[in-house]
């Protein structure tokens, strides 16, 4: 087992893994069967996140640009869901290109996802089209990705905005009087202390391979994925993440790494081996991840083992495509020898996908505190209020109609 030194700058590794699951190619091609056993799978597997993406490249396959036009695909929002539905506590998330969808559009998609899901929605945010050719199209300086998600953002501020506006507006629980002034009728009664409400705002998937879009996940993203890497590379990736996530004001744990996994498992190593050589011989040499995690269902958790005491990850995102048992192997066999480990939850631990993930503190509240328009300055008019301030209740004062 190899002992490497943990990332520094004050972050602390958790010692535990997350699994993510990718539908791999177009949405429309399957079938809402399909997706529903492979979701309900992955959340008997206890994985943290499902994700569906209407793209999907070979990359490095210059015979395999796109195998989808977006345009022509199903609604992965529409299609999540439904799944919301048929899953109790797996992370949902729509992947979507700033080249092919409307912010305000997806805005409302995602948080009525979230809503229907009960807070376990996510966006992948995936470079567009040129940015994923290399930017040669691209209009130099610019960064469709940065203006698609600050629209997407002011959007969700109004709509949480808006969702406290309508919180203010409830009546006294408990009317203790009347009084006038200058004419005007009010009441006086005991109201619900208000509380600040949380911003709406999902969780947020975003790649960091490329060193351009390290800056954008450090600067957004709770959660960046990234590209197949051994140990000394994914702890190299971490340390950078965290200097870059840090500078942007962000704290050591605000960041959740998401690596990018293959996994071809058997009862013993040869026959992993055999399995993985097959597979291989199937693919363009493109295809195949030279980092796969090939083994017995027992040695492949040794070396996870290592990946998650270093902290170099916080997880791995699997697309079951190689073979039919992939994710079962997974699910079935590998889980527990991680579970027996110790690094691998034995349940969920709540019903939110970033309760789930395990980000430290709540979501970010907005700056509010409860607001009268009106000076209560005739309450002491009224004879028998007594309030308790245990109770945890506040005054309101409401104006009568005539």
């Amino acid at each position: 087992m190899i002992h490497t030194a943990a990332p520094r700058i004050g972050f602390q590794p958790t010692g535990q893994l997350h699994f993510g699951v990718s539908l791999l190619g177009p949405a429309a091609d399957t079938g809402f069967d399909q997706l529903r056993t492979l979701a309900q799978t992955a959340e008997r597997g206890l994985f943290s996140l499902l994700t569906l993406d209407e793209r999907y490249w070979l990359a490095g396959d210059p015979e395999a640009v796109s195998i989808t036009d977006p345009k022509g695909s199903s609604d992965v929002a529409t299609l999540l869901a439904g799944l919301a539905a048929v899953t109790t506590n797996i992370g949902l998330a729509v992947a979507a290109a700033p080249d092919y969808d409307d912010p305000a559009g997806l805005v409302h998609r995602i948080a009525s996802l979230d809503t229907m899901s009960g807070g376990r929605a996510a966006w992948q945010l995936l470079a567009d089209e040129a940015s994923w050719r290399g930017g040669e199209s691209a209009p130099a300086g610019r960064d469709d990705r940065q203006t698609y998600f600050d629209s997407a953002q002011r959007l969700w501020d109004a709509w949480g905005s808006a969702a406290h506006a309508q919180g203010d507006a409830q009546a006294p629980v408990e009317p203790l009087g009347e009084f006038q002034s200058d004419g005007q009728r009010y009441s006086v009664g005991l109201g619900q202390l208000r509380q600040p409400r949380p911003r709406y705002r999902p969780v947020i998937l975003h790649a960091g391979d490329a060193a351009q879009e390290r800056g954008f996940a450090a600067r957004h993203a709770d959660v960046v994925t990234s590209g197949p890497a051994g140990l000394g590379d994914a702890l190299a990736f971490r340390r950078d993440m965290l200097a870059r996530s840090q500078d942007a004001g962000r704290g050591p744990q605000e960041v959740k790494i998401l690596q990018a996994g293959t996994f071809v498992l058997s009862d013993t190593d040869s026959q992993a081996q055999e399995k993985a050589n097959w597979i291989r011989g199937q693919l363009p040499e493109s295809a195949w991840d030279v980092e796969a995690f090939i083994g017995s269902y027992s040695g492949v958790a040794d070396r996870l083992l290592d990946f998650a005491r270093s902290g170099a990850v916080d997880g791995f995102g699997i697309t079951p495509w190689l073979h039919p048992a992939e994710l079962d192997d997974v699910v079935n066999h590998l889980v527990p020898e991680l579970q027996e480990r110790g690094i691998y939850p034995e349940e969920y631990t709540a019903t939110s996908l970033r309760d789930n993930l395990g980000f430290p503190g709540a979501a970010k509240a907005m700056d509010s505190q409860a607001r009268h328009p009106l000076p209560v300055i005739e309450v002491g008019d009224l004879e028998d209020i007594h309030l308790d301030l245990d109770i945890r209740m506040e005054l309101v004062v409401q104006k009568l109609r005539p």
